[in-house]
């Protein structure tokens, strides 16, 4: 794809070109990464020679010719503009294909699910990027003595890289908006509203209850109390902050909220009326249901996975639990993990399902990221692939690499499904488990190491684990991701 402003201009010059030139061009616009333009006569649109301009595809949809570019789309379109003297349009934000707006079938919305989650992140990556990149440089420091743990300079720098991810419903609101196609200002909102700090203390202030632990004391489920009230209702207290779903879900129904509120509101109060009775509609829908069914379904997952693993097949959930662990991570399941972390280790005297998984899960997609980087051929593609596995590796932020590389080209998240299972079975066999807690990342492996006896039997399991899950995803990621569909799912946005 071109990358000067030579470039560009040239490109746009042969497609006005080809597309029957000035004359004939009624109109013109661009989404994500199209180029959409409406001829006057479509017979004098030169469709095959467009594709050979060096763009990602063309295709005609009704009386619409589409240029796909891809990332170059505002300095493409820009161009174009230039060079047609076209009126300049605004962005589309949906996409208006009928393909895309026929009515869907169960199978095809099930399918949808996790790129639409993907979509709702992928646009906030820089930031998590960067804060999870600021993370492992201030680690660094620290652990080569640069600078000390006490210094002010790194009690600044750690709530710095802390506010992406504590905000994260925030970041993803803005995101969803756009993904759902609501305004803007009411997703970062809704967003808000979860992370609110009072909001924040009320739920920690909710009561608990205890339920009774094989071998252990009773252990408190937070989230069994409430939060206060709305509408004489009582709120769920669940922690929105560091997660996604929640968020996604309020902003999906809120979509469709706003979009009835603006069919049955007359234009001339709709700027003033529909965010607040949106608002009115969303409060009680989020606080009450929507939210709370995030947080509700994470539990239940933990109490189902502690029953499992007191269960006879115990040994044979490890690999698969492994293999399963990025789509617990997406859903933000994993943070209510700690429950079974807890249990699992007054068992056996230490975690060998949900650390191992972890730190499986963080080698392996830094391996199928370092892959994709070695094959693409897109420089920004191939820049982002190359962060991710950095930023997988050191740190141990999974998110940009999830939301920005495997998730999205799907070959990547399969290969690396295949390592962690291969990883699992290596821990099974060399009865790897983590004696403490702590997030996973290459300064955390030490958890793997006996405080009683100082063995380093579970430390090197663990590593030789992920060093084979890792060779695994690496070989199989060559082998399954293919360079040219990555464009084409690029292209759709």
């Amino acid at each position: 794809m071109a990358k000067s402003a030579k470039d560009y201009a040239e490109l746009a010059s042969r497609i006005v070109e080809l597309i029957g030139g000035k004359d004939n061009i009624a109109h013109a616009a661009h989404c994500l990464t199209r180029l959409r333009i409406t001829p006057k006569d479509t017979s004098l649109v030169k469709l095959d020679e467009i594709k050979k301009l060096g763009v990602i595809g063309t295709q005609m949809i009704g009386d619409q010719v589409q240029v796909i570019i891809g990332n170059d789309i505002n300095e493409v379109y820009e161009a174009f503009v230039n060079a047609s003297g076209v009126a300049r349009a605004a962005a589309i934000d949906e996409n208006l294909d009928p393909e895309l707006t026929r009515k869907k079938s169960f199978k095809e919305i099930l399918g949808s699910i996790f790129p639409a989650i993907v979509a709702c992140v992928f646009p906030i990556l820089p930031a998590l990027l960067a804060c999870g990149l600021l993370q492992a440089f201030v680690v660094l420091l620290v652990n080569l003595k640069v600078i000390p743990a006490d210094s002010p300079t790194l009690a600044t720098f750690t709530w710095v890289y802390n506010v992406a991810y504590y905000f994260l419903p925030v970041l993803v609101g803005y995101a969803a908006a756009k993904r759902f196609h609501v305004k803007t200002a009411m997703g970062i909102l809704m967003g808000l509203i979860l992370v609110y700090p009072d909001f924040v203390e009320l739920c920690k202030a909710g009561t608990g209850a205890t339920i009774p632990q094989p071998g252990g004391p009773p252990m408190i489920i937070p989230g069994t109390g409430n939060a206060g009230f709305l509408f004489g209702l009582p709120i769920y207290p669940a922690t929105y902050t560091n997660t996604i779903i929640p968020i996604i879900l309020c902003v999906f129904v809120m979509g469709y909220v706003e979009k009835l509120l603006n069919k049955i509101i007359p234009k001339v109060v709709r700027f003033v009326f529909v965010p607040v009775l949106e608002l009115v509609i969303m409060l009680p829908l989020a606080l009450l249901v929507l939210a709370p069914i995030g947080a509700r379904l994470s539990e239940s997952f933990a109490g189902l996975m502690i029953g499992l693993m007191n269960s006879p097949i115990g040994p044979v959930i490890i690999p698969v639990f492994c293999a399963l662990y990025p789509y617990i991570v997406i859903t933000g399941m994993h943070f209510n993990l700690m429950a079974v972390a807890m249990a699992i280790g007054q068992k056996y005297g230490k975690n060998p399902l949900t650390h191992p998984a972890g730190f499986l899960f963080q080698y392996t997609q830094a391996a199928a990221c370092l892959a994709v980087g070695i094959k693409a051929k897109n420089a920004d593609r191939k820049a982002l692939a190359y962060s991710c596995a950095f930023s997988d590796a050191i740190p141990g932020i999974s998110e940009p690499g999830m939301y920005g590389i495997t998730f999205k080209y799907k070959t990547p998240l399969y290969a690396a499904m295949i390592g962690s299972a291969v990883g699992g079975i290596v821990c099974v066999l060399m009865n790897v488990g983590s004696y403490a807690g702590g997030p996973p990342n290459i300064f955390t492996f030490p958890v793997f190491i006996n405080p009683q006896t100082r063995s380093t039997a579970d430390l090197t399991g663990m590593i030789i684990a992920c060093v084979v899950g890792a060779a695994v995803t690496f070989v199989a990621t060559l082998f399954l991701y293919k360079d040219e569909k990555a464009d084409e799912i690029d292209a759709q946005g």
